[in-house]
């Protein structure tokens, strides 16, 4: 049975050696917003523009797979007229050529994600691995393309799901939040070693500057309901149980 709960971040644009945009965001809500901080920092563009806003991602000769799509605050993008969202790739630098690995044609429409109901996830069947990478909104108005994150890539699996039960609460609201924020703490009991590893690599000693999600394949009980939950990693242990297994527990604190 494949693995239920997965972990997810900006895999694919912070592989990438180069990026561009072909249109031009505001410096108030920058591009790079779109792949760290909390859920409130946006991007938007400087005027209204109609048609493409497309990144593409340069993420070298040994190229990257994907597996996952993840839109933070997706709805703002709904409410501003965009229709299609389109995630493509090809092994050459040209748009008009790539092979399409996830595309919305009626993305105003799409049920949404998340607590607030606000956010984007699609989890796919492992894409080729390709070295150009691109993202395309399609508006039918003018438009600033407003929203949070864009996440894409090659979601964590740690080879097995966390103990059951798991502890799940709900911080208390600092009176500034719009509600308290979610908190989960999940065992693994017997991860291998090279999970362990690369769970500890890629989120925990990143977890001061790089958000996250945790999200589910199915069943979404584990998360409240919810299949997707932007997130930061606060704790995590990882005592060996034997030579090549651990049993890893790690506490996650949602980003409003």
């Amino acid at each position: 049975m494949a693995t239920n709960l997965l972990l997810g971040f900006p895999a694919i644009p912070t592989l990438s050696v180069s990026t561009s945009f072909n249109q031009t965001a505001s410096t108030l809500y920058p591009y790079a917003n779109l792949f760290g901080g909390n859920q409130t920092d946006l991007m938007y563009l400087n005027s209204d523009v109609t048609g493409d806003a497309r990144f593409t991602f340069d993420v070298g000769a040994s190229g990257a797979k994907a597996d996952f799509l993840y839109i933070g605050r997706a709805n703002l993008l709904q409410q501003a007229s965009v229709g299609t969202v389109s995630l493509k790739a090809n092994s050459s630098d040209d748009y008009g050529t790539a092979t399409t690995i996830k595309q919305e044609t009626s993305f105003g429409s799409v049920s949404l994600d998340g607590p607030d109901s606000s956010d984007y996830i699609s989890i796919f069947t492992e894409s080729s691995s390709y070295r150009y990478w691109y993202v395309n909104y399609n508006s039918t108005a003018g438009s600033k393309f407003p929203h949070s994150k864009l996440f894409f890539g090659k979601l964590f699996d740690p080879g097995l799901d966390p103990n059951a039960p798991a502890s799940m609460f709900r911080l208390m609201s600092d009176g500034v939040k719009r509600r308290g924020s979610f908190s989960f703490e999940f065992t693994w009991d017997g991860m291998s070693y090279a999970k362990a590893v690369e769970m500890y690599t890629d989120f925990y000693i990143k977890r001061r500057f790089q958000p996250m999600i945790l999200c589910t394949r199915s069943w979404s009980n584990i998360l409240m309901g919810n299949q997707a939950i932007f997130c930061r990693m606060t704790d995590m242990t990882l005592p060996p149980r034997v030579t090549d297994y651990c049993d890893v527990t790690a506490t996650f604190e949602e980003l409003i």
